[in-house]
């Protein structure tokens, strides 16, 4: 599908198994190439703080992509 995104969700009543099968379909979809962070300023999940900052400031330039699994 193009022109979908996705800013952010929580799934509350997802279970351990169900979680875990999501973060892996969307590292999978990250790594081959489906899903496609537009105008990416990738940084490693240590960086949280950081990208919270960023993405508060009065005009990002970019979208903050965290990657937990990903040495950058």
């Amino acid at each position: 599908m193009r022109g979908r995104f996705v800013r952010g969700f929580t799934l509350w009543a997802a279970t351990e198994a169900e979680s875990a099968e999501i973060h892996a379909a969307i590292a999978a979809g990250l790594g081959n190439g489906t899903l496609r962070p537009d105008r990416c300023k990738e940084l490693p999940l240590k960086d949280a703080p950081q990208a919270h900052v960023d993405v508060l400031a009065p005009a990002p330039s970019a979208r903050s992509c965290l990657f937990p699994d990903r040495q950058l």
